[in-house]
This record gives structure tokens, C-alpha cells and sequence, in this order.
């Protein structure tokens, strides 16, 4: 198992999803000027929007480019995705909150 290969899978998903979350937050909290209040409810969305943005650039690596240890690279990936996700919840609450605002 090439841990190297997986540590750059699970940053690349880690980045992709708090990128995502961030995006998402700030688009919603500047355009369409959602209080703090729906806090679950955005981040749920934001949640979902960064899977979704996971799974495309996750067929397209693996898919289009065709590299090798696909597997391995989907479980970095995913792990880091949920990493992300949890990192997001915890550690990121009051940031974007303040998105929101």
C-alpha cells in the first residue's frame, strides 16, 4: 500500500470539501442573505454540494485520466471528504457562521 498515494488522496478530498463548504457558505450568506439561524440547513447544503463536487472530480480522475490505484485513491479521497466534513462542523462552526452574516 503506497501511504504517500493515500495522503494526497485524503488532502485532495480534505481541500475539496472545505473549499466547497466555504464557497457555499459565502455565496449564500452575501446572495441570497441567510441568517445565522438556518445554520443546520446550510450546512446540510453545503455538505451535498461538496459531495457532489467530490464525485465529479473523482469520475473524472479516475475515469478520464485513468490512474493507477483507483481504489486507493477513492478511499483517500472519500476519507478526506468526510474528514472535511467533520472539521467543518467542529473546528470551522464560528468562521462560517460569520458567512452568513
Amino acid at each position: 500500500m503506497d501511504i504517500a498515494f493515500l495522503m494526497k488522496a485524503g488532502f485532495v478530498g480534505f481541500s475539496l470539501s472545505i473549499g466547497v463548504l466555504m464557497l457555499v457558505f459565502f455565496l449564500l450568506g452575501s446572495l441570497l442573505k441567510i441568517s445565522q439561524q438556518h445554520f443546520t440547513r446550510v450546512f446540510v447544503l453545503a455538505g451535498v454540494f461538496s459531495f457532489l463536487f467530490t464525485d465529479l472530480f473523482l469520475y473524472y480522475k479516475i475515469q478520464v485520466s485513468q490512474i493507477a490505484g483507483a481504489q486507493l485513491f477513492l478511499a483517500g479521497c472519500v476519507g478526506g471528504w468526510l474528514g472535511g466534513i467533520i472539521f467543518g462542523l467542529t473546528q470551522m462552526n464560528r468562521l462560517l457562521r460569520n458567512f452568513l452574516r
